[in-house]
């Protein structure tokens, strides 16, 4: 599955995350931690043949960071990564007019500040079906897991005042 259908299919919070543990060392990941806060479940399902939504997920990410080694490591590319990450991946941004992401950084002592990144999010909350799966809807069996949404390249339109050639005429 590539990137840009993983980060679709609903794991916001888990491809954020990943994307700034890419771009900081590996010693500073034991002072980042991420979590959701004002969570909230929107019911809006959606069949999308593959899967479906069985609603949204509304939710608050929170980015911390705690001494943050600012002289080795630049804040700014963290901050930069957060908003490009949003712009190649958050799709439903506009849709949904989040607000920007916000950021309060505050010194800890002369070589470490605390960093603290608060992103909104709404996205797709993916049910596909699975005769195993812990959840019941709609007389079925489900699991949390994304789908692929398939998206037709090409298509014939039909109307009322275009309608079809009659079989083996030249039209």
């Amino acid at each position: 599955m590539s990137e840009q259908s993983q980060y679709s299919a609903g794991y916001y919070l888990k491809g954020l995350t990943n994307r700034i543990n890419s771009v900081v060392p590996k010693a500073i990941h034991k002072h980042f931690d991420s979590w959701m806060e004002d969570v909230e479940l929107i019911l809006a399902p959606k069949d999308h043949g593959n899967g479906r939504d069985i609603g949204q997920l509304s939710y608050k990410a929170v980015l911390s960071f705690e001494r943050f080694p600012f002289k080795k490591c630049a804040p700014e590319i963290v901050l930069a990564s957060v908003m490009a990450w949003l712009m190649d991946f958050d799709e439903h941004r506009s849709k949904f007019n989040l607000p920007d992401p916000t950021a309060d950084i505050e010194p800890e002592s002369e070589d470490c500040v605390e960093m603290i990144i608060e992103v909104e999010f709404r996205e797709p909350f993916m049910v596909v079906e699975d005769p195993n799966g812990p959840i019941e809807w709609d007389g079925k069996k489900w699991k949390v897991a994304p789908y692929e949404i398939w998206v037709a390249e090409y298509g014939d339109i039909l109307s009322g005042n275009n309608p079809p050639s009659p079989i083996g005429s030249d039209a």
